[in-house]
């Protein structure tokens, strides 16, 4: 039940902070989807700590002080912890949102398109990373800064 409610919460965010973009807003989270996407975060690449140091240079950006972001190293990869001050008025306890930024490695001879590169297409997004999970890390990290 409480997996329920998480995953129910997560989307009614995730939906609000879609209906409220702004043309600028969009263009921001589709410039970060770009990037993230370019990244080639398989293992053996090491480019998640890359990955987590340019979502946590957005998120400074964005006004996260630098005390609530901590990015985490461990040998080629690295996890990313932001934390969203609440102001303690709710007297709740405090919630977890979690995504994985590494991916299963492409290889662009398998693919029709440039696995390393988002390209729009008849209404769809491809690239690596696109369903698995960049989207859930773009969606979270978009989400923190424009409530930020």
């Amino acid at each position: 039940m409480k997996r329920l409610a998480l995953a129910a919460a997560f989307a009614l965010s995730a939906t609000f902070a879609a209906q409220a973009a702004s043309p600028d807003e969009q263009a921001a989270a589709r410039d970060m989807f770009a990037k993230i996407i370019a990244m080639r975060t398989a293992k053996g690449h090491g480019q998640v700590p890359a990955m987590a140091n340019y979502l946590a240079g957005e998120l400074k950006k964005a006004g996260f002080k630098k005390d609530d972001i901590h990015i985490l190293p461990k040998d080629e990869t690295a996890a990313l912890v932001v934390r969203y001050r609440g102001d303690g008025s709710s007297g709740k306890k405090p919630i977890l949102f979690l995504a994985h930024m590494d991916v299963v490695d492409a290889l662009p001879e398998d693919w029709a398109l440039n696995p390393f590169e988002l390209t729009e297409k008849d209404g769809y997004f491809f690239g690596r990373g696109v369903d698995d999970n960049k989207y859930g890390v773009l969606s979270l990290t978009q989400t923190f800064i424009r409530l930020k």
